[in-house]
């Protein structure tokens, strides 16, 4: 019974790790048009390709970039882990 506790702690544990990271990775997905209204002073390039150019423009996009891919790693490692987890309660129930 105590690995039967524990499991779901730590099941419940890693699920909400999950959510964080996927809360957090969509807290950081910056789009392009918000990169420029970030990056630059009102009065910059003429297009919204000039601007997509300059550079903070691009190192804002980077970051976001950046950012999102390490907290999905996160999240798939997490989801890997709450698995063999559910595939033993999932047993256990049955059994």
């Amino acid at each position: 019974m105590e690995n039967v506790i524990s499991d779901i702690l730590t099941g419940l544990g890693l699920a909400i790790t999950l959510a964080g990271a996927w809360i957090t990775a969509r807290a950081v997905i910056l789009k392009e048009d918000d990169a420029i209204d970030i990056g630059l002073a009102r009065f910059s390039g003429e297009t919204r390709e000039e601007n997509l150019r300059l550079p903070m423009v691009q190192n804002l996009l980077a970051s976001s970039r950046g950012a999102r891919r390490g907290l999905l790693f996160i999240a798939g490692g997490t989801a890997l882990q709450i698995v063999p987890i559910g595939i033993r309660l999932v047993s256990l129930a049955f059994a």
